[in-house]
């Protein structure tokens, strides 16, 4: 549909179809997620049952985790590359994004917040407005009158308003609550996904040296014991 053009090094070309192009990266990617999500129930079902801190079972765990491990280790660098050389059509996105009156939860949202109708109601009339073909003033209004024998223009609502709350960013924005769509919410989201990141690579560093430390004093000791 145009959303998105993935670079051709992360494509193939059909076998078939000349002018198709198949994103085999990210359809193997999303086969991998199967991988690990396997290896994980494999794992925590080795592991749930043990009697004691360790049993003989806990061999069959460790190829498990390697696999798991193996498998996110080999994608996360090419899932990186394949969503940073990727283009985003952003107009076109923007403009399918309302189409099918994506935003008509919002508009029945609208008249409940801010008119104080049912829920109920409100989602008769705006799907009686669906059902006529658009939802502008004139027909939110006729759908209101026949579904309920009220007037939305009597009860304040004003074309700018619709046209406000049917804006697919605005239905966006409004959700900010913790881990929602909304930039300001998805802002804070990576910045706190960018300091755990931060954290995880200092980890990572200080429990490298401390292990590359480990084994030169345990080289240099088995050169005392065999001196």
């Amino acid at each position: 549909v145009g959303f998105v053009q993935l670079d051709d090094v992360y494509c193939s070309s059909s076998s078939i179809m000349p002018q198709k192009k198949n994103p085999d990266v990210a359809e193997i990617m999303r086969a991998k997620a199967g991988t690990v999500a396997g290896e994980l129930a494999a794992a925590i079902t080795i592991t749930k049952g043990l009697p004691m801190s360790y049993n003989r079972d806990l061999q069959e765990l460790t190829p498990h985790l390697w696999r798991g491990v193996e498998a996110a280790r080999q994608s996360i660098p090419l899932l990186s590359g394949m969503i940073g050389s990727a283009t985003f059509n952003v107009e076109r996105m923007a403009a399918e994004a309302g189409r099918g009156f994506s935003t008509a939860t919002d508009l029945a949202d609208l008249l409940v917040r801010e008119y104080g109708l049912p829920f109920r109601t409100a989602h008769r009339i705006v799907g009686r407005a669906v059902r006529y073909g658009s939802l502008d003033l004139a027909t939110l209004d006729a759908a209101a009158r026949e579904a309920a024998g009220i007037s939305v223009v009597e009860l304040g609502v004003t074309e700018e308003k619709i046209t406000t709350v049917l804006d697919p960013r605005h239905a966006v924005a409004l959700r900010s609550i913790t881990g929602g769509p909304a930039p300001a919410a998805v802002a804070v989201q990576l910045s706190e996904q960018k300091d755990l990141l931060a954290r995880d690579a200092a980890w990572v560093e200080e429990t490298d040296a401390a292990l590359s430390n480990a084994f030169r004093d345990l080289i240099l000791e088995s050169r005392r014991f065999a001196a």
